[in-house]
């Protein structure tokens, strides 16, 4: 006698094809990890307020505020530049008085014809500069993390955003003779340039991570 009805074989189709929706659906949720963003020198702050009180001093977060008409104009005159013209205008100069530009949460790009949103004029006053992440990448996931987990590994926070150590094509591309107002005999160290006051004091850490 055939014991499956039509009730039955009903039940267990739907039955059959609620696991393959819950297995199918899967991959989606996992491509839905939540992306590393820029957040700003601020952020930096809370934990790190000495390097942050003497970063602000250096030339690297004044360094948005030098495109402006009328600043440096010294500088300008003698590289051939318009001491008048706003410089905070032109993307080639941009890429490198900001942080991250052109990124999703970065410094956001200058597009011909198109006004900034409300949540872009928001972030170019935020990315303003080169800032620290500009230097250790965007901490949006790297920051709660460390506060979570103290004995952190570096090559988790790596995986969460954070360039660990900085290395020399983080800085490379910006310190080139590009600039108008490099001078010709310029040259760039980043063994020397790394641990100095340039950037910020440094502080040991307590411990190696």
């Amino acid at each position: 006698m055939n014991r499956w009805t039509p009730l039955a074989v009903l039940v267990t189709t739907l039955a059959i094809g609620a696991v393959l929706m819950t297995t199918t659906e899967l991959p989606t949720s996992q491509a839905e990890d939540p992306k590393p963003e820029y957040v700003g020198v601020k952020a930096c702050k809370a934990c790190h307020f000495k390097q942050h009180k003497t970063f602000l001093k250096t030339k690297l977060a004044k360094s948005y505020e030098h495109l402006k008409p009328g600043v440096s104009a010294e500088r300008k005159k003698a590289s051939g530049l318009d001491v008048d013209k706003d410089y905070t205008k032109d993307p080639k100069c941009l890429k490198c008085h900001t942080t991250a530009y052109g990124e999703h949460s970065g410094f956001p790009a200058l597009v011909e014809g198109k006004e900034w949103t409300k949540e872009e004029k928001a972030r170019a006053e935020l990315h303003a500069g080169v800032n620290c992440e500009a230097c250790h990448g965007p901490h949006s996931l790297v920051i709660p993390h460390k506060k979570k987990h103290k004995d952190y590994k570096r090559a988790d926070i790596v995986k969460l955003g954070a360039f660990a150590p900085t290395k020399p094509e983080n800085c490379d591309h910006c310190h080139v003779k590009e600039c108008p107002t490099m001078p010709e005999d310029y040259t760039f160290s980043f063994e020397e340039t790394k641990m100095s006051d340039k950037l910020h004091a440094h502080k040991k850490l307590k411990k190696e991570h």
